[in-house]
């Protein structure tokens, strides 16, 4: 059972979500906080597993109530944000919360929008103590097709000059814990990249916009959500927005163009890392570098696999980092992936075969 703390200043939305989640088997309400200095003295004492955390609060506000509850304990943090604080939500990622979601409108929520919003805490709350567990014990040693590395002791071993490749995209997938590992792997990246890369991020619609002002604000790449028909500029740093899938149309040799795409959902999502991997495959082929982050399910995976038949170069992090293994497992499984790494060492990685300059 997961033992969760609610945190928010209205009333009712703590009476509400405490109903919610209490007349789920699956959860225990072991605390309802009005503030965040009472959150942070709830949680030392109650020791939660999941914190669910109002951004605008009186005495003191989420961001900070996070800050001081990482600097004691780990549990997995929700932040709770809506379209007015979408912006100030990732500051919470940057504090230590795991993921933001919009705070649903309890007044209207039926009863399957009641079922997936618990799911979708579970999910967060089981993948972050399996994470957590995992990143406490020697992990298992993985090999890739051609390349291997022992990621458990830190040896970082780099590919060789002669199987340095030229590429002319880099296109990158995640979804739950995307954000913060997007951002940690931009800013080893460094500015002044040597290509293109886009990024679909499974995300709510008001927070895209949002996401990619984040990233321009905090990892010193040009971020921004792409825009259809946009011609792709090395060094700049694209987003696929929410309801719509991110693929590409070619223009000329190693020039590429957005396509924003309205087709239904792959695995009733949009935008889809599916839809943009196989989007690279048949329109870069074996010049499209993809990397498959941390998220749950197998989007990406099937995409991934016609990257690497078409001869392109696919990196999946590894169990390690993850916090959640599903995506990159699936791609993994498929036999998909030409290297596993873990997230510490994948800029530095990128950085080589790319023959970007360490500046």
């Amino acid at each position: 059972m997961i033992r969760v703390l609610i945190a928010d200043d209205s009333a009712i939305v703590r009476a509400m979500l405490g109903q919610v989640l209490g007349d789920d088997s699956r959860f225990e309400i072991v605390g309802m906080a009005e503030n965040g200095k009472h959150a942070v003295e709830l949680c030392l004492e109650l020791k939660p597993d999941l914190v669910v955390m109002d951004i605008n609060m009186p005495i003191l506000n989420g961001i900070d109530a996070i800050i001081q509850i990482k600097e004691k304990m780990n549990p997995a943090i929700v932040a709770f944000t809506t379209e007015d604080t979408a912006e100030i939500g990732y500051k919470c990622l940057d504090a230590g919360a795991i993921d933001v979601v919009q705070k649903p409108n309890l007044a209207t929520m039926n009863r399957h929008k009641i079922e997936n919003f618990c799911d979708q805490l579970t999910i967060i709350s089981e993948a972050y103590r399996k994470h957590m567990e995992k990143s406490n014990e020697l992990r298992n040693i993985y090999y890739a097709q051609s390349l291997a590395k022992e990621i458990i002791k830190g040896k970082n071993t780099q590919p060789e000059k002669q199987e340095q490749l030229r590429f002319s995209v880099l296109a990158i997938g995640a979804s739950t814990g995307g954000p913060v590992a997007i951002q940690k792997l931009l800013r080893a990246l460094k500015p002044l990249f040597p290509l293109p890369i886009i990024i679909t991020q499974h995300i709510d619609e008001v927070f895209d916009t949002q996401f990619a002002k984040w990233l321009s604000n905090t990892t010193g790449h040009e971020v921004k959500t792409a825009t259809d028909g946009e011609i792709l500029q090395a060094g700049h740093v694209y987003i696929a927005p929410s309801k719509k899938h991110l693929m590409l149309k070619k223009k000329s040799d190693r020039n590429y163009a957005i396509v924003l795409d309205d087709s239904e959902e792959v695995h009733f999502l949009k935008p889809a890392v599916d839809k943009m991997f196989t989007s690279c495959a048949e329109v870069v082929g074996s010049k499209t570098l993809a990397i498959l982050l941390t998220g749950m399910g197998q989007d990406g995976a099937q995409g991934m696999k016609k990257i690497h038949d078409a001869g392109g170069y696919t990196i999946a992090e590894s169990e390690k980092s993850s916090v959640v293994f599903g995506m990159p497992k699936a791609a993994v499984d498929m036999n998909a992936v030409t290297r596993i790494e873990d997230l510490d060492y994948m800029g530095e990685i990128i950085r080589t075969i790319t023959g970007a300059t360490r500046g």
